[in-house]
Formats: structure tokens, sequence, C-alpha cells
């Protein structure tokens, strides 16, 4: 069937060409018609974290997932409570409020809610919206900025920004792209050696790339996709489209050779061959992907789904686009110049050295790749924090003020939900409560804990009616006695103040009006980073049981630091059910396939290695800073906690490709002369140097996007770069010929089959 779709493509071009042209305008349209709705979220259901917020908004009228901006205000040199900087900060607050109150719900005085450093260097504003953070208005958002910019920042006053809403709007595309293109068309360059068909590959691969990204924004309309979505599809469709069309086209030049320039038959020859293995792979990465659902995590499973169309469009683009180009530019397409006999008469040095040495091959590359994986045995996992962003993104800036001034902790507050016994009284929930945060405030890690709380509206206007009466009392005081109250009495009439109003509240914590949760707030010591909040949070879920036991008491946990660990755990529980399904079902096709027990297994033992290897060298360099200026990494901070399950599905789609190219290429050998040893040498001969040519242009792509600023970004595209090297360098390349070699006839026997 892809022998007579090559020959029907050479003689039809211009019409495959048309299809294709309809294709992509028609998915522009649909593209610019329903417009863009990727969501900056990371955010699950089904966690603990997460399912408690229905509890929050329904009982304390409070929405964890609305949108929040801080904009962080220091002085460089001087005082922020001088009257000029107080005037300015009301001023821009006004100016907000008239001019985006429609999308505010509140903007808090700093001033008014003592929001302001012990040096009095530094302040922040909290502005809330009404809506979500992902359906807050662009214009809301910059709007905001551009007022605190013009009202309070000057040459003395810094200002930056940080939030639940996206105050640096995210973008794909631009350089990352086009260093992978370029450094991808080097290398087809000194491969062919003709500009022509070093472009080809680059061309399909845009064409295929362009078609899927603007399906994957149509699918935006009808699905939630977290934005780092995009950048994935844009960089695992940019990379194997360009090895597809590669692999294709190298045939191409090889069967032009052995047709005596029939460039007709050429092409269905080459599509039927190489393009059977194209399929194979893609279906491969495809299902490796779209396997990302087991984990059962939304954002996971549709990183999978846009990656999948995105590896789809591909392939289509390698098995129609590809051939119809060749077909238009045949003349610039010169045969290949040595034939099968003289690649197997005539092997590199490598080549000799593998197969006449094959122990040592094995040995070598297993003591390598082990050591590379050692690091792997303290990789800590977590969640995208703006304090590792670059130094110079307004959302870093804002973290490092503010944990500069106020503390680390501040940037991710826990929120402790307390479900109460309602079958005790309110008194003894009270003094259960007290107990319950006295130890919680005594752990290590808690620098602060805040759970006296009256309706804010409520406290507003009973202490302002108090005070005014106090006013009076010492006022007429000293109008009677002729002298002022003592600072003493100042003091003992503002504590009677605050007991009046926790009186009149009724309760001393937070708790529902129907008495059924109570709320407290616990900012931690270190960042939502360090593993001291770690274990913090996992000192609190422990301690959670004690107090169901003792005070009929059940602590949630919510806010960053929870959702985090509460993802981290349940993507640490998927990751092994998802590796161990997708190894099993690899192994099965595996062994239809090349029909064969040997081939499967030794391609799973080697994918093991190069993944350890490749999160080995990853932790080393995103969490301990290992050349980290070489690798443009910001600051050490442990993995995003999605990596190892990406990471695993695309590597493992990619492994199989070089695995199929490779290994069909020596069984296709080994078919026609039953010379096993031979098979090896010709595999190495004439799929080695293309192997070679799609991992460094996998490299290349993958590390391009691990220039990105953006740390998840970085994090994917040096994972995945790691990982084509050691997969590709040192197992495709060296360890499955070596056990090829070593196994002999043995690689090739199955049940039911003859073997030359």
């Amino acid at each position: 069937m892809l022998k007579r779709l090559g020959e029907w493509i050479y003689q039809n071009k211009f019409k495959t060409f048309f299809a294709w042209i309809v294709v992509v305008l028609a998915l522009g349209a649909g593209a610019v018609g329903l417009g863009s709705h990727y969501s900056q979220s990371l955010t699950i259901s089904g966690i603990p974290s997460t399912d408690i917020q229905s509890t929050l908004q329904k009982e304390f009228n409070q929405n964890p997932n609305a949108g929040t901006m801080k904009a962080v205000i220091q002085e460089k040199n001087g005082d922020v409570t001088n009257d000029g900087t107080k005037a300015d900060v009301a001023a821009a607050i006004q100016k907000v409020q008239d001019k985006y109150g429609k999308d505010i719900k509140s903007v808090a005085n700093p001033y008014e809610s003592n929001a302001v450093s012990s040096d009095k260097t530094t302040t922040y504003v909290d502005i809330t919206y009404k809506k979500d953070a992902n359906d807050v208005p662009r214009k809301a958002i910059d709007g905001v900025m551009d007022i605190f910019n013009d009202k309070v920042k000057t040459a003395n006053v810094k200002v930056a920004y940080t939030g639940s809403v996206q105050v640096h709007e995210f973008e794909v595309g631009g350089a990352s792209e086009v260093i992978g293109i370029v450094i991808a068309f080097v290398l087809l360059l000194v491969l062919f050696r003709s500009f022509v068909t070093a472009g080809m590959p680059i061309i399909s691969a845009l064409v295929g790339l362009v078609s899927g990204i603007l399906l994957v924004t149509i699918g935006t309309n009808f699905l939630t996709m977290a934005s780092v979505s995009q950048t994935l599809a844009v960089m695992l469709s940019l990379a194997v489209g360009i090895d597809y069309s590669l692999f294709i086209l190298n045939r191409y030049k090889t069967d032009l050779a052995d047709t005596n320039g029939n460039k007709q038959e050429a092409l269905g020859r080459a599509v039927s061959e190489a393009g059977a293995s194209v399929v194979f792979a893609g279906v491969t990465v495809i299902i490796a992907v779209l396997g990302l659902a087991f984990a059962g995590i939304e954002f996971v499973t549709t990183m999978g789904i846009a990656a999948a169309f995105a590896v789809a469009f591909a392939v289509f683009s390698a098995l129609t686009f590809l051939p119809a180009l060749i077909a238009l530019l045949s003349k610039f397409i010169k045969p290949a110049t040595k034939t099968v006999d003289e690649m197997a008469q005539n092997p590199s040095k490598i080549t000799k050295f593998l197969t006449g040495h094959p122990w040592t091959v094995i040995v070598a590359v297993v003591v390598a790749l082990g050591a590379m994986a050692i690091p792997t045995h303290n990789m800590r996992l977590g969640m995208p924090y703006n304090g590792s962003l670059p130094e110079d993104r307004t959302e870093r800036q804002a973290y490092d003020m503010i944990s500069d001034k106020f503390g680390e902790g501040v940037n991710s507050p826990l929120v402790a939900v307390v479900k109460l016994d309602t079958d005790k009284d309110a008194n003894q929930n009270q003094a259960n409560l007290e107990k319950i945060a006295k130890h919680i405030a005594s752990l290590k890690g808690v620098k602060t804990m805040q759970t006296l709380s009256v309706d804010q509206t409520k406290a507003a206007a009973l202490q302002e009616q108090l005070t005014a009466q106090a006013q009076q009392q010492m006022t007429a005081q000293a109008q009677a006695t002729g002298q002022m109250p003592t600072q003493a009495e100042q003091d003992a009439a503002a504590a009677k103040i605050k007991l009046a109003i926790m009186a009149q509240a009724g309760r001393q914590y937070m708790v529902s009006d129907d008495g059924k949760y109570a709320l407290m707030l616990i900012t931690p010591t270190k960042g939502s980073e360090a593993k001291q909040t770690t274990d913090l949070v996992n000192k609190i879920k422990d301690y959670s049981d004690t107090t169901k036991s003792k005070y009929d008491a059940k602590i949630t946990l919510t806010g960053i630091n929870a959702v985090n660990l509460d993802i981290t755990a349940k993507l640490n529980n998927a990751t092994p059910i998802f590796v161990a399904t997708i190894m099993i079902l690899a192994f099965l096709l595996l062994m239809v396939v090349f029909r064969s027990f040997v081939v499967p297994v030794v391609a799973m033992v080697g994918f093991g290695l190069s993944l350890l290897a490749s999160f080995g060298f990853t932790t080393l360099v995103i969490q301990e800073g290992f050349m980290k200026d070489v690798f443009g990494v910001s600051k050490g901070a442990p993995l995003i906690a999605f990596l190892p399950i990406i990471v695993t599905a695309i590597l493992f789609g990619l492994a199989m490709d070089y695995e199929v190219f490779m290994v069909s290429r020596a069984r296709e050998e080994y078919q026609k002369t039953g010379d096993n040893d031979r098979a090896v040498t010709v595999a190495m001969q004439d799929s080695g140097p293309i192997v070679v040519t799609a991992a460094l242009i996998m490299i290349a792509v993958f590390g391009s996007f691990a220039l990105n600023s953006d740390p998840t970004v970085k994090s994917l595209g040096l994972a995945l770069a790691f990982g084509i090297f050691f997969d590709a360098f040192f197992i495709r390349l060296l360890f499955v010929p070596a056990m090829l070699k070593l196994f002999g006839k043995i690689n090739w026997a199955f049940p039911g089959k003859k073997n030359s």
C-alpha cells in the first residue's frame, strides 16, 4: 500500500501539494475563528489539596483559584512609608479601582494592612480579581502594571509583580525553533552535501508542525490544555518531523542507486521500506504519549493528546508532502555512492571494534550509564516556582524582594482547613483548635501561625465603634484630670477592645457559620522548593491522624506547597504503572514485528539504562546546579514533578524509533543472507550515520528549547536532549549492535519461524 502511495504521489505531486494547501488553510481558518485558549494552570482534581477548595468557597466565601497579583514596591535608598510614596501608592490604587473596578474584587492598601517590611524599605499591594486566574482579561493584568509603573515607579522606587495571574505573557516560538532548525539544516547539509536536499526534511517538518499546532490550537476550545502542551507539541513535532523525513529521503537515495535511476520506483520503494518504519515509529511515539492518560492527571493527559496530534501530522507530512517534494526536485537528489556489498566489505574502525569486542562495548556502556544514573537516587520533584526564574523576569524580582524582606514562606503560605466535630459545643472546639494551633506553631519550619479571625467587615466596624468610645473616655479623663492617659493605660484599652471584638464574634478562630470548619494560615520559614517546607507539610499531614483520633478534627492542607506535593505524590504513584504498561506493550509489539524474543528484551534493558542516565544527569544539572552557567540554569531547584513521566513517554517513543531503524536494517540483511555478522555490519554502516545525524538533530532541537528562560521548558529541553544523547549514542549505536553480534542467530529465533 505504501509503495503504491509513493508511486501515485510521484505522478500526482501537484495534487498532493494542493491537498496540503487546503488542509493548512482550513486548519488556519479554524484556529483564527475559534481563537487560542491555553491555560496557565497545572492544578488537578482528585487530590485532597484541590478537593478542599470547594469547601473554602462554600464555607468561607474564598475562591482559591481567583486571580491575584502582588505589586511589590521597594525604596532603593529610603523609607517606603514616606508621604510621597504613600501618596503615589494611594493614587495608583485609586486609579486601578476606577479603571478596572469591574474586573477587580479588592485592592489592599499596604499601609492599612501593615504589609511593610521591618526596615521600612519594602511593601506590597495585594490585588484580587473577581475571575479565576486563567480567565482574567489580559488588559486588566497589563493595565494594573502600567498604572503602578506610571504612578509609583521612579529612579529610586522599584516595582515588580507576581501572582497567580500570568504577569509575564506566555510565548512560544522564536529563537528556540530558529536555532534548532539552523543546526538541523547544517547537519543535513554535511550529510547530503546539497542545499536543496538538506532543505527538504526541514520544509516537510515545518508543514507538519504548522498543521499539527493549528489543530492543537483548535483543540484548546474543547479541552483545557496547559500552555506547556503547545511547547511540547512544537518541540516533538519539529524533531520527529525532520528525523522521519531524513530516513525516507536517505532511503530514496539508496533505492535510486539500486533501481538504476528509476525515480518513480525508487520513491515507491523508499515510502514502502523506510515509510513502514516511520509509521511504526510514529505510532510508537503516539501510543507512548497517549499512554500518559493512564496517570489520571488532566493536564498531563492533554499534554499527551497535543503531542500525539503533532506527531501524527509529522508522520503524514513525511509520507505524503515529502514524497511530493522529492518528485518535484528529484533532479537535485543524487543516488547513494556505496552499495551494500561495499558497506559489508569495508566497515569503519568503530564497526570493526564493536563486532570484534562486543563484551568490552557492553561492559563499558553499562558502567558509563550506571555512573550517570547515580544522582537519580537524590532526585527531588516539585512544581514550577518563581524563585527559579531568570533574574531579569519581574516574577523572580518580586519573589526575591519578598523573600529578602518578609521571608521566603510569604510567597507560598499554607492554608489548613480543620473539619470539626459538630457534636461538641463551640467552646470545646475552640479549646481543641487552640491546642492544634499551638502544636503546629511549634513545628520546625513554621514562621507564623495566624488563627485569629473575626469577619473583617464586622471587625472593622466594631473596632471603629469601640475605639471611638475608648477615645471619648480617655479625652474625658484628660479633661477631668488634666493629664493624658499613660502608655500602659492606652495598651490596656486596646486589649479591652481586642477582647470585646473576640467576645462579640463568639470565637477566637475562624470558624464557618455552620460550625463545621475552621481555618488557619501557616507561613513557612522557607520557600516551596525547600526540603524543610516539604517536611513541614508531611508533618502536618501526619499530625492530622492524631487530631482525628484525639479531637475528631481532621486537617486538610491547601495552598501552593500542599497542592504541589499532592500533584507530585500522584505523579510518583502513576509513573511506575505507566512505565510498566508501555514497556510491556512495546515488548509485545517489537516481538511481533521482529519475530524475536531477544531483540525486545535488549531494547527494554537498553531503554532502562539510558532513561536512568538521563534522569541522573538532569538531576545533577537542574537540582544540584552542576555546570549551571553552561546550561543557563538560574538556580538549583527540584525537577518539575511531571518531568519524569513526560520524558519517559517521549524518550521511549524516540528510543524505539532508533531501535526500529537500526534493527530493521539488520533483520532485512539477515533475511537476505542468513549471515548475522554481515547484518550487524551493514546496519552499522548504512543506518548508523543516519541515526547519528537524526540523533544530533533531535539533540539540537531539544537543546535549543533548553535556551528558553522558562524553567519548565528548559528542564524538558535538557532532559530530552540528554536522554537522546545517551540512548542514541550509547544504546542504539553501541549496546544494541554489540548484543546483536553477541547473540548471533538466536536474535532471530522464534517459535514457528524457519531461520535461514
